[in-house]
């Protein structure tokens, strides 16, 4: 497959200094397996693109390990003009 719109769209918006903002279902997911929005924020900044489950136009998904808490965080996130929304969350025992 060809995911070089993938490359285009990390390109478009810097996204270690976009402003993230979350879906209401990013928000009830946190509360029902109790997570950090902070570390979800962070793996969208910093996790791997899972190119696998990207989705065109502006779809994106993304992974972080987080050592101390052995757990790996998983966030979809949709791609706007000016900013990031992070769609659903869910977490997944170590790596």
């Amino acid at each position: 497959m060809n995911y070089n719109w993938i490359e285009s769209l990390l390109d478009f918006i810097e996204r270690r200094t976009a402003e993230i903002t979350f879906d209401p279902h990013a928000i009830d997911r946190t509360e029902y397996y109790n997570l950090d929005l902070d570390k979800a924020e962070e793996t969208v900044r910093t996790g791997i693109v899972i190119a696998g489950k990207c989705e065109e136009p502006n779809k994106m998904c993304f992974e972080r390990y987080f050592g101390k808490e052995n757990a790996t965080y998983c966030v979809i996130a949709r791609f706007h003009q000016n900013f990031i929304e992070v769609k659903t969350i869910w977490p997944r025992n170590g790596r």
